[in-house]
């Protein structure tokens, strides 16, 4: 049994409220784009550079909006 300590999950809800706090749109990251945000995050940790980070954060903000217009649609 693999346990985790939860940084990610915590570092995704810090993202996720902060987004709230600047009132713009938050997001999740779906489960299919995982290998994608880990690959992200490699190229940080490699290169400190955030373009493929902060374009995935986009994207996946972008999917979470249309998909809350469903609420919202009157």
């Amino acid at each position: 049994m693999v346990l985790h300590d939860g940084n990610g999950r915590t570092g995704r809800m810090i993202l996720f409220r902060e987004c709230l706090y600047h009132g713009i749109a938050p997001f999740i990251i779906e489960d299919a784009n995982r290998p994608e945000y880990l690959d992200a995050l490699n190229s940080y940790h490699q290169g400190k550079d955030v373009t493929a980070l902060t374009s995935l954060f986009q994207k996946e903000q972008e999917y979470y909006w249309n998909r809350c217009q469903y609420f919202l649609a009157e």
